[in-house]
This record gives C-alpha cells, structure tokens and sequence, in this order.
C-alpha cells in the first residue's frame, strides 16, 4: 500500500519526465509522430523508444515505463495534436486513463497534459510543458472533487489552490494535506511525505505566493476518506513575463 502510494504520489512526475527532453520541427510529422507514441505506450512496445526519443532519454524511459506499467497494466493513452502556435513548436495533448485492481483495493489514475514539442531528425528532442494534472482515486466509490489550480502564473504574483468536494462527506472523518514538491523529489519514484490534517471545510484551500525566479512549480495533495485515498499532481509553470506564454497563431 505504502509502495503504490509513493509511485502515484509521484505518477505526475513521470509524465513530465516522458517529455522533458523532447522536440518536433516540421508540423506535418505531428500526425505520425503522435500515432507512434500513442500505439508505443498502449501496446507496451518499449523497444520502439529508441526509434522516438535520444539514446538516454530511451533509456530512462524503459525502467520508468517498465515500473508504472506494473501497477497499470492496462493503462491506455490517447495522444493528439493540438492548436499550432507560434514559432516551430508543436502542442500535443496527453490523456491517460488507467485502473488497479488488486484483491482489497481498486485503484483508478486520470492524467491529463499538454506539451509543446520539437524534433530532430524523427526523434524528440526537446519540449516546453504547458500544463500536466493527475489524480489518482483509490476504493470502489470515487469522490467527486473541483480543482482550481492555475496552469501559468507570474513570478512573485498571489494565486490560490482550491482542491474543493462537492459533496460534502458530512460528519465522516476526513484528512487532507497539500505541498509543494521539492526540487530533489522531482524524479520519478522519489516520495515526499504530505503531512494531514483533520479537514472540515468541504477541500483544501491555500493561497500562495509565487517564487521569484521562473521555474515550475509542482503541487502534490493528498485526501484520505472512509472509502479510500485521493492523490492529485498539478504542475503550476512560473513566468516572468506575460511575453514568454506560447500563444497560438490567430
């Protein structure tokens, strides 16, 4: 339980991980490209990693893929382009839905990003991340949750973090927590603890100030109810200036 806990915890990190290092140049290879990746990860073709990605990022890849596939082993990705932007970037957009079945849990992960990416020579090479949000649901009766979260935000600016339950569990025990990822955890499978608390205003509310260099920032909550566990990942990209947004072409 502990184990799976810390390798979702940080699911969202390897999602990020994936694309990190990644590229495209040419519009018209987004269509292929896309198709490649996508039928890759569904029929678990690691082997193929190395004819879409540098040697080492490949490489990391397979013992990434190889430990999450584990837990999801039916996990299943759609993968699409999206708006054209400016410059030779390339937006493609990232759903991934995946379940968990174990003899007392079940355990169910819906991952959503969107990536600006280049290529050299068919292979990625290099990528901005735009937005990655996961959540992961453990036990047979999901909770339905609203999060506010914002995807971009200015160095130094006030913004707020609202993880929000629609429904209220009423007089139920309910605890929360809610932390900034520190940079060394960063990795896939790294784990930090998210201290709980007692939560009786319907969610978890915080307001935050952004740091004063751009970066990103990656938001990790953790919710534990009578019917199971809810493990959210949100990244928040920190800019300097509304000039380095990406913005699609008109």
């Amino acid at each position: 339980m502990q184990k799976l806990i810390r390798l979702t915890l940080s699911y969202g990190l390897f999602i990020l991980l994936l694309f990190s290092s990644c590229g495209l140049s040419q519009a018209e290879e987004i269509s292929s490209l896309v198709n490649k990746l996508q039928n890759t990860f569904n029929n678990k073709r690691k082997d193929q990693f190395f004819n879409l990605f540098s040697k080492q990022i490949a490489k990391d890849l397979e013992n990434q893929y190889s430990d999450f596939i584990k837990i999801f082993p039916d996990a299943k990705w759609t993968i699409k382009p999206s708006s054209p932007i400016k410059g030779e970037s390339q937006l493609i957009d990232i759903l991934l839905i995946g379940d968990s079945n174990t003899k007392l849990h079940k355990y169910s992960l819906i991952s959503n990003q969107k990536i600006a990416i280049k290529t050299q020579e068919e292979k990625i090479v290099a990528a901005e991340i735009l937005s990655n949000y996961s959540i992961l649901q453990s036990g047979f009766k999901q909770l339905d949750i609203t999060t506010r979260i914002p995807d971009t935000v200015l160095t130094g600016s006030q913004y707020d973090i609202d993880i929000i339950l629609n429904k209220p569990l009423e007089d139920r025990i309910i605890a929360g927590g809610l932390i900034a990822v520190e940079k060394k955890y960063f990795d896939f499978g790294k784990h930090q603890d998210i201290p709980l608390m007692p939560m009786a205003s319907g969610g978890l509310f915080k307001s935050v100030r952004a740091p004063l260099e751009p970066g990103n920032q990656i938001w990790s909550a953790l919710i534990a109810h009578p019917e199971g566990l809810v493990s959210i990942t949100k990244l928040v990209r920190v800019i300097s200036s509304t000039d380095n947004l990406i913005q699609s072409k008109n």
